[in-house]
């Protein structure tokens, strides 16, 4: 706002720093308030509670990213104005009447198009992806060593906590959906920054998957997804994003000999109909067209796992309801004194766990060879129904 664009003069890389800077910080600002606002209404799942986040950050975001191209539209257009900026028939922009004409005037879409990219690339779809891992987990773990090496109060399961890594959660679908929007932006404009913007978005989703899948198998002590529920409102939130190419295909075959030209308010009602048209048209097509392509639930005698008994998965999923019962791990310790006694589940720890099959603990800790828990539980399908039923029964 403070620049001088006077003679044509642009803004320098200084600028464009800070901007991205502003853009990554009020995201996070954003990213925040809606994660607390998640857990503040007290969802009993926790996947209940990633899918209100990833709505109310999607939708948050977006508003942010309208609020800045209506702000960006006045401040070109003014700036365009004192400049004497004229249409390629020679007439001046401020001589123009409507906003819609205004809107389509090749300065002006240029100008949006370069915000829209900076908003997008790499204000959004990398600056904040580079600063996760330091932020999240490399700041966090120096910080809980030097607290645990310089406070001897701290140990045992208390010191294990400050130098663990963080939870993972499902708020990455947020992020996804974000870039993808913005990419989806570029189209109302000129082409020239369209291939550039998306290949952009390849190239950082690339490394988000990459940081994701190493934080998610090296990082992180464990994930639980009980549900499908947000992977459907994921795709739920995919109708928007083909909402709005489906507005850029209407406004770009404006007046192009497709049968329709139209001008002003009927324009802008039309693109923002096709949008709508489109969001109901999909969501209906997601609830009722999709599942009937789904699967046939098999019957009983046709089940592949009808053979597999509780033993089969003990063996390769440390998870049961002996092994993370407190109370009953106690009891088969010091009351029942099994030997060896049920041991408590800690996330990150099963390799402790000691096999007991005598007491229904059939997992077995240490290192497990590639392709032996496949193994194992497969071995459930040759059982015959007797042997299965006796297993099952301890």
């Amino acid at each position: 706002m403070s620049f001088n664009y006077a003679n044509g003069q642009q803004p320098g890389p200084i600028y464009g720093i800070a901007f991205s800077m502003v853009v990554v910080v009020g995201n996070q600002i954003m990213y925040e308030v809606c994660a607390r606002v998640s857990d503040y209404v007290g969802f009993r799942f926790s996947d209940t509670r990633a899918v209100c986040y990833m709505i109310l950050f999607t939708v948050s975001c977006l508003w942010n990213v309208l609020v800045d191209m209506v702000t960006t539209y006045y401040v070109a257009e003014q700036i365009m104005m004192e400049l004497g900026f004229r249409t390629h028939k020679g007439q001046l922009l401020d001589e123009i009447p409507t906003f819609t004409e205004r809107f389509e005037t090749y300065a002006m879409q240029r100008t949006l198009a370069e915000n829209t990219y900076s908003y997008a690339f790499p204000s959004t779809f990398l600056i904040p992806f580079l600063i996760e891992p330091v932020a999240t987990v490399l700041g966090p773990l120096m910080m809980g060593v030097y607290m645990v090496g310089s406070h001897p109060e701290i140990h045992g399961r208390e010191a294990e906590n400050w130098v663990g890594a963080a939870p993972i959660d499902l708020g990455r679908y947020a992020d996804v959906l974000l870039n993808m929007v913005l990419a989806i932006l570029i189209f109302y404009f000129p082409g020239g920054y369209t291939h550039t913007l998306f290949i952009a978005l390849g190239l950082s989703h690339m490394y988000v998957f990459a940081m994701d899948s190493y934080k998610l198998l090296r990082s992180v002590p464990s994930i639980t997804v009980a549900t499908m529920e947000v992977d459907w409102w994921a795709q739920a939130l995919l109708a928007p994003c083909c909402g709005l190419i489906m507005s850029c295909l209407v406004f770009k075959g404006n007046c192009q000999d497709f049968g329709y030209c139209l001008e002003g308010p009927r324009l802008i009602l039309t693109c923002t109909g096709a949008f709508f048209l489109h969001l109901i048209v999909h969501v209906l097509v997601q609830i009722h067209v999709v599942p009937l392509f789904g699967l046939p639930q098999p019957d009983e005698a046709g089940d592949p796992c009808g053979n597999i008994t509780f033993k089969h998965v003990a063996e390769v999923n440390p998870v049961s309801w002996f092994t993370t019962n407190p109370v009953h791990c106690l009891r088969s310790e010091y009351v029942y004194g099994h030997q060896p006694p049920c041991r408590f589940l800690f996330s990150g720890k099963e390799h402790l766990m000691e096999a007991n099959p005598s007491i229904g603990c059939f997992f077995r800790g240490g290192k497990i060879t590639e392709g032996e828990d496949f193994t194992r539980m497969k071995s459930g399908l040759a059982s015959n129904t007797k042997n299965s039923a006796d297993e099952g029964a301890v």
